[in-house]
């Protein structure tokens, strides 16, 4: 699965960056999970789980929540 470019707005910055699939799902065939880089960086890994999306470390959950319903319209 390819990567996913990502340029979102966030508290008045543009920000990009690329969203790595780590997992697949068999059934439909998108990606669960994604370590995520934003500005050169490594953010973490980011889940799509039942409570939500999930990041394994430390991170403004806005921003967390930004970064998933942007992976989320991506598939769609």
């Amino acid at each position: 699965m390819e990567n996913v470019p990502i340029h979102i707005d966030y508290k008045r910055r543009h920000l990009t960056g690329v969203a790595d699939p780590v997992s697949v799902d068999k059934t439909d065939h998108i990606s669960r999970s994604f370590m995520i880089y934003l500005e050169g960086k490594l953010l973490g890994k980011l889940s799509c789980e039942k409570e939500g999306w999930v990041l394994d470390k430390e991170a403004d959950r806005a921003l967390v929540e930004t970064i998933g319903s942007y992976l989320h319209a991506w598939y769609e």
